[in-house]
């Protein structure tokens, strides 16, 4: 542990953690402000601006988010072994602002995939760092070290609920070129913030940062080589048969290390990764779900929901910050259940966690299939019903991806830890990608002429299959969970005595 790992003061609250946490928050805060803010137009971005169909812009956005967490691996390992944290991190923000402020000057098709690489590049250089900064900010044994993970996650949450209001509001009232441009503005002001707090970078950088010598000349290379593979990026999102090929061969590669891995270790060790593959297969579908609000829950906002409050137009992508609120609102009531659970000496499971998490996830789109009966004469929806479904896909969120990372670090061996990152990290990938396939299902045929109650109706048919999978997953996993938990729990307490 560096000598940045702060003392423990004896108060945990949040005005009491190492000043270069306070710092990394602020910058976190932004770069979540910045990607949030795309996320939020991307795909009515695609479709007005360059008139794109909407399967096409629901199959780009999806290709873009997997490939931004499929290279995340490369990140860990340029901040770790080439460049120490502080450089590859500054590398991060640089490309970043680069990428979200050209889109806010692209005429052209070509200029947006070259955008969206330099994003993907900037997404591999800071995203692991930022996490990496905030282990380095604590000891193993800090009391503060789980207060403070939680602050950082309420700070990505903080920037996306802002975003996800400012940036549509904007779009609707100027353009989506200017609005997507806000986010790079929102890099420049974490560029700004990077350079007036370097020195909190500085000392709480890893021993390759620290000691490495002066590394201009490495770093000035691996822009270079950043600029590069971001217009290679490009080219391979403007062919998403490409895309497919490398995330789903990523996938295979990933599938076939995970089995090798598994046959040369220990039995408890063997248990471990079953348990862990058996929830990480469920992780997928969940991400399925997780896409379906840059994809077709926003378009089913534009085509069958009233955007409409108090005579208030609300501009359709704005219902993604219904997410981020409801996050805020029950996180605290979940932990309070975990700890009243855990002083009752019956802790809620993780593999029970997943199989409720699922379960919601699946009644919500099933409440927004129910919602599509109670239409009004132009074929649309209260914006009420969305809502309420954004509430239980929240708690399921919650419930699932919040401890999925977590959960695989415990269940796979100690020195398998950069691996079990990157398994979850492709995990995802896949997930969002199989997403995005699958929102291509309600979007809606421009060749043809469609009403309203046909959009309808072919959003319905797709929320009613993706509740009913989701609710058969979730039933078939508290089939075994009382297995799942006890094996899961046999595997940790014999990994702890084996350490």
């Amino acid at each position: 542990m560096s000598n940045v790992a702060a003392h423990d003061t004896g108060k945990h609250g949040f005005w009491h953690m190492p000043k270069t946490f306070y710092a990394v928050l602020f910058i976190e805060f932004w770069e979540r402000f910045a990607f949030y803010g795309l996320q939020a137009v991307a795909v009515l971005f695609f479709i007005q601006k360059f008139g794109l169909k909407e399967k096409e812009a629901t199959d780009l956005f999806s290709s873009f988010s997997a490939l931004l967490y499929a290279l995340l691996v490369i990140g860990g390992y340029l901040g770790d072994k080439v460049l120490g944290l502080r450089r590859t991190y500054l590398l991060g923000i640089i490309f970043l602002m680069i990428g979200y402020g050209s889109f806010g000057i692209v005429s052209s098709v070509h200029l947006l995939y070259w955008g969206m690489g330099m994003v993907l590049v900037g997404n591999i250089f800071f995203k692991t760092n930022a996490g990496n900064y905030v282990n380095r900010c604590f000891k193993p044994t800090d009391p503060r070290f789980d207060s403070a993970f939680t602050y950082f996650y309420m700070s990505i949450n903080l920037g996306s609920f802002f975003s996800m209001i400012i940036i549509p509001f904007v779009a609707q009232k100027t353009s989506y070129g200017f609005g997507i441009g806000l986010c790079g503005a929102g890099m420049f002001i974490a560029l700004l913030s990077y350079f007036a707090l370097r020195k909190n970078f500085v000392s709480a950088d890893n021993e390759v940062g620290q000691n490495g010598g002066n590394k201009f000349f490495v770093m000035l290379g691996i822009s270079l080589v950043g600029v590069v593979v971001s217009y290679g990026l490009g080219l391979l999102l403007r062919n998403p048969a490409m895309s497919k090929v490398l995330l789903f061969s990523v996938a295979a590669i990933v599938a076939v290390i995970f089995f090798i891995v598994r046959s040369k270790l220990r039995d408890f060790e063997k248990r471990g990764m079953v348990i862990a593959f058996i929830l990480l297969i469920q992780s997928i579908f969940f991400w399925v779900m997780y896409m379906q609000m840059s994809t077709s829950l926003t378009l089913f906002a534009v085509h069958n929901v009233r955007n409409d409050i108090l005579g208030i137009t609300i501009p359709p992508e704005v219902t993604q910050s219904f997410n981020p609120f409801y996050i805020f609102l029950l996180s605290p009531i979940l932990a309070t259940i975990y700890v009243r659970s855990e002083h009752r000496g019956a802790p809620i499971s993780i593999p029970a966690k997943f199989a409720y998490g699922m379960l919601v996830c699946g009644l919500a789109y099933l409440l927004l299939a129910v919602s599509c009966f109670l239409h009004d004469a132009n074929g649309q929806i209260s914006m009420f019903w969305l809502f309420l479904a954004y509430g239980l896909y929240s708690l399921g969120e919650l419930l699932i991806s919040a401890i999925g990372l977590s959960m695989v670090s415990k269940l796979m061996p100690l020195q398998l830890g950069g691996f079990a990152q990157a398994v979850w990290f492709v995990t995802t990938a896949v997930g969002q990608k199989f997403g995005g396939m699958l929102a291509g299902f309600g979007s809606v045929d421009e060749s043809a002429t469609t009403s309203n109650f046909d959009i309808l109706h072919g959003y319905q048919l797709l929320f009613v299959a993706i509740g009913v999978a989701a609710t058969v997953i979730a039933l078939l996993i508290f089939i075994f969970v009382k297995k799942l938990a006890s094996s899961m729990r046999e595997v940790m307490e014999t990994k702890a005595a084996d350490h």
